[in-house]
């Protein structure tokens, strides 16, 4: 058996298809030694299928052509939940190895003070110094695509959470390595993937198996870790040929790349308007012929404003986020799925656009597309009704959805737009994009907020109030395909 030397907050499909793929293939080649125990945040149900099956699972392949590949994967060696006081003590024993990673692996909403996850790691790194000691050093790494990831992880330790001794926090600053990450690989959910393929991939695979966890081929780049210390002991640099890479530099180029660039093809790009108009799979909203010339035009202006703000030799911005447009169209998976914590992604994803000193010089076409698609999020984030803390919105096909975003900001702020009227759309319109605090809250000044781009906000206002009196997403955005006949 591996001895254990990761333990990973999380238990999802990412995790699964990425870094746990990448520490099997690892052992396998003999370039590593170690297995990942796993915690669980919320349930049972995947710890108690990697324990039932000794950590063994498989990660295929797939396309809309078929099965390309399927790999057993090895390299978990054991898991508890995290929901119960006697799985977090069996997830904290796990310290007492000598470890070489903390991975995190939660999405956005579980990157905050007091989130199951930040407490479950907090307490982790503290027991890993109380049993090894001041001389001991180790990396965390976050998983989920936050820009300065790893930083953000280290200043909420450092900040947000109890002192509990000079010493310990003097470890925290000077032998733990926060790294900051880049992660790409589709991976969607189980439902979502075509029954042919599920049906294929479970008769080629000999074993019960409850985790089987299906994505795309990899990417051309599909993890960086900035490892600006050299404190990563798991030798991930290794994978070249799987698209890794560790840099001693600033990843932050890249960062912004991938989340202007691949993560926006997403949201503000399709995933939204597709939902609302009634189309449940991302590839079919992405194929769709009214959206499909939407979405390149919209990624074109992108990449023009984000080669032209954050230039990376060698590489087009062009040909990187239409790869991405390729990529979703070749997947089966689910709009609802990507559908959740819409202000971060907007503000990850978007503000930056709308802050770009290239702005003006854009297209007016790539203007009304852009104006329009921040415009189809905030549509989406219009509840239809509330109840407590149960918002829900209506599809332009008149079934409800929930709104999962767990800031309610703007949601409240458009609470009862339905119908009214452009000068009451713009009032709301300038609340929200005037709050710096929901576009650059690590630096919620004036000159931040959105409201600055006056153009921008007189698009916005001018899209969102057609969609909130009546016409459709395919309706408002056929008025703008019609500009570029």
């Amino acid at each position: 058996m591996l001895p254990i030397k990761i333990l990973a907050i999380g238990a999802g499909g990412l995790q699964r298809a990425l870094t746990h793929q990448f520490v099997h293939i690892l052992n396998q080649r003999n370039l590593y030694n170690g297995g990942i125990f796993i915690g669980q945040p919320t349930g049972t149900e995947k710890a108690d299928a990697f324990n039932r099956q000794k950590g063994v699972y498989h990660v295929v392949t797939f396309d809309v052509g078929g099965i390309h590949d399927i790999q057993q994967i090895s390299s978990v060696v054991g898991a508890t939940t995290l929901a119960t006081e006697a799985g977090r003590e069996q997830f904290y024993a796990q310290t007492k190895n000598p470890l070489d990673i903390f991975l995190i692996g939660v999405t956005e909403a579980g990157i905050a003070k007091g989130e199951l996850a930040m407490d479950v790691l907090d307490e982790s790194l503290y027991r890993y110094f109380s049993h090894h000691g001041a001389d001991a050093d180790i990396c965390v790494i976050n998983t989920d695509n936050l820009r300065n990831n790893g930083d953000i992880i280290r200043d909420i330790l450092l900040n947000e959470y109890p002192k509990r001794s000079d010493d310990y926090t003097e470890w925290l600053k000077t032998k733990v390595g926060f790294l900051n990450e880049m992660g790409d690989r589709l991976v969607p959910q189980v439902y979502a993937v075509p029954d042919e393929i599920k049906e294929a991939a479970q008769a080629q695979i000999d074993i019960s198996d409850e985790l089987i966890t299906y994505a795309e081929q990899m990417p051309e780049t599909s993890l960086i870790l900035e490892d600006l210390e050299n404190r990563l002991r798991v030798p991930f640099s290794e994978l070249d040929d799987y698209g890794v890479v560790v840099s001693q530099d600033s990843i932050e180029p890249y960062h912004d790349w991938k989340l202007l660039l691949v993560n926006s093809v997403h949201v503000p790009g399709i995933t939204h308007k597709g939902m609302l108009a009634g189309i449940d799979f991302v590839n079919e909203a992405a194929s769709h012929p009214t959206f499909a010339p939407h979405l390149e035009r919209l990624m074109h202006g992108y990449a023009e404003i984000v080669e032209a703000d954050i230039p990376i030799d060698g590489k087009s911005a062009q040909a990187y986020t239409m790869e991405f447009i390729d990529r979703i169209r070749r997947v089966k998976d689910d709009n609802a799925r990507i559908n959740i914590i819409e202000t971060v992604k907007l503000r990850e994803r978007a503000a930056d656009i709308v802050r770009s000193p290239n702005y003006h010089d854009s297209t007016e076409l790539f203007k009304s597309d852009f104006a329009y698609s921040f415009a189809t999020v905030l549509r989406f984030l219009t509840p239809h009704t509330i109840s407590g803390d149960d918002y829900r919105g209506i599809k332009d096909t008149d079934t409800e959805y929930e709104i999962r975003d767990p800031d309610r900001t703007i949601q409240n702020v458009l609470n009862g737009a339905f119908g009214a009227s452009l000068t009451d759309v713009e009032n709301r319109i300038q609340t929200i994009f005037s709050n710096a605090t929901l576009w650059a809250p690590q630096n919620a000044i004036p000159e931040n907020a959105l409201s600055q781009n006056q153009d921008f906000c007189r698009r916005v206002a001018h899209y969102y109030h057609q969609l909130v009196n009546g016409k459709t997403c395919l309706e408002v955005l056929e008025s703008i395909n019609s500009q570029n006949a």
